[in-house]
This record gives structure tokens, sequence and C-alpha cells, in this order.
């Protein structure tokens, strides 16, 4: 069985302002992200990781940096381009408020069965989902019977963690979101078939 332990990077400066934050755009750890990363080493800090995966994206090599202070047995990075946030063309770095009054903004909120990007170059939950999909089933056959870290992005995670547990893409976004530095384990058994959410938005090591 390999465990994952899936941290949502620390809350930056695009964050705090509600500017669209995707796979081609990046902004500063806020001093709150990095505490927080470094609240989430303390509290893994007894777990021995088989390997870490991050996002290429500063934000999360950031937190990773910030996570491996806290471990007593830190593990090298490695950096996995499928692990970048979603994209969203020509929305990424500009105020999620300049789309407010858009169709495909209320759809990729409280509709994302029905968000259509190909308009302003933006990825599909489909691609997207496609694209996590296969690192978690690589790194599954990589390391079987262990476990590892992966430090990613909000609409990432959620997307595939909500596949992985069956939901459909109409319910990628019921529920709770995943907060900033947030920890869920999933568990892939019976011969890598088998995906199972164990903790999901974890955030008591931020209490």
């Amino acid at each position: 069985m390999t465990t994952f332990y899936c941290v949502r990077h620390g809350k930056t400066e695009f964050n705090l302002n509600k500017t669209f934050q995707g796979g081609l755009a990046d902004s500063p750890l806020l001093p709150e992200g990095i505490e927080n990363a470094k609240k989430v080493g303390n509290y893994l800090a007894d777990i021995s990781f088989d390997g870490i995966y991050v996002s290429p994206q500063k934000r999360a090599q950031d937190t990773a940096e910030n996570i491996l202070l806290g471990l007593n047995k830190p593990k090298e990075i490695t950096t996995v381009t499928d692990l970048r946030e979603m994209e969203f063309g020509s929305w990424d770095g500009k105020p999620e408020s300049d789309f407010h009054h858009y169709e495909e903004f209320q759809n990729l909120v409280h509709r994302p069965h029905l968000y259509d990007p190909s308009s302003f170059g933006g990825e599909t939950f489909e691609d997207l989902i496609e694209r996590t999909l296969n690192v978690f089933n690589s790194l599954s056959e990589k390391h079987p019977d262990e476990t590892i870290l992966i430090v990613s992005h909000g609409l990432t995670l959620q997307s595939i963690l909500k596949h992985l547990d069956g939901s459909s893409i109409a319910d990628i976004r019921s529920g709770r979101l995943l907060d900033n530095t947030s920890i869920t384990i999933v568990e892939n058994s019976n011969n890598n078939q088998e995906f199972t959410i164990t903790k999901w938005n974890d955030t008591n090591h931020l209490n």
C-alpha cells in the first residue's frame, strides 16, 4: 500500500488578494504561509518519507523547503511538472473580480462539469485530472508499500483527490475546499486499483 500525504502550499499574496494564481502565475508566500509550512514539518516530523514530490512553482517549492526544516529524516525534493496548478490561460495573474460576470467564471466555481476555458487558453478539469492521475499512478508503482509527501496546489489536489474518491467533475468543488497548508492523506491498495482518502483537509497542526 502506498500512502500519500498531500499538502497544499502556504498562503500567498495572490491568495490574499484573490488573484488568479494558476499554473502560469506565482506570488510569494506570506509570513503566515511560511510559518504554517514549518508547522506542517513539525507535525509530520516523525514520519519517514520515502519520496518528496513537489510542483515546480515557487510557492510550492518554498512550502516544501520550509516543511523539510521540521522533518527528522528530510529527503531531497523531486520536482514534478504535472503537479503544477490548473492553468487559467490569459486569466492567470489577474484579479478574480475582473471575471465575476463571465459565464465561465461561474462555471469554474459552481458548475465545473460545464467549464470550458478554450476561449482564454485555460486548462479543462479533464486535462488536469488526466495529468495528475498519471502522477499518482506512477508514484504508486515506484513506491509500493511506502510513504510519500506531495506538495501541490488547491485545485490540482482538490480535483485529483475527489476523482480518486469516486466523485464526478460536477462534484469536484462540493464540500469543504482544501485550505492552505492543509494535509490530506490518501492510500492506494489492492494492487494499485483502489484509492481511499483517510483524512481530508487536516488543519489541526495550524491551531
